[in-house]
């Protein structure tokens, strides 16, 4: 169940995919922060900074209609974490702890 404040996946039934910090989920929108398009590469997957090739990037909230949406899922967290550091200023530390 994805709630507010989680980094979500929304699924469009073309098959397009926008990664975004759920703000709220409404009977026929749903309301995501800064949204990034998913975009495969030979490197593997890639965020394109806005929801579509040619537009403007969301520089805040963004309202999707749910009538074009297949489902809305947790992003994995590993994916999750480089939407919150291309998104803000916060880095996130690798695994292995505080080096001294």
């Amino acid at each position: 169940m994805v709630k507010k404040d989680d980094i979500v996946t929304v699924v469009f039934i073309n098959g397009a995919e926008v990664i975004g910090k759920l703000v709220v989920e409404e009977d026929m929108t749903i309301t995501v922060n800064k949204p990034r398009m998913v975009q495969i590469t030979e490197e593997g997957i890639a965020m394109v900074p806005g929801i579509c090739m040619t537009g403007e990037e969301p520089k805040g909230n963004f309202q999707f209609n749910k009538n074009n949406i297949l489902f809305i899922i947790n992003t994995i967290e590993q994916l999750a974490n480089q939407y919150q550091q291309m998104t803000s200023s916060i880095v996130i530390p690798k695994t292995g702890g505080i080096i001294k």
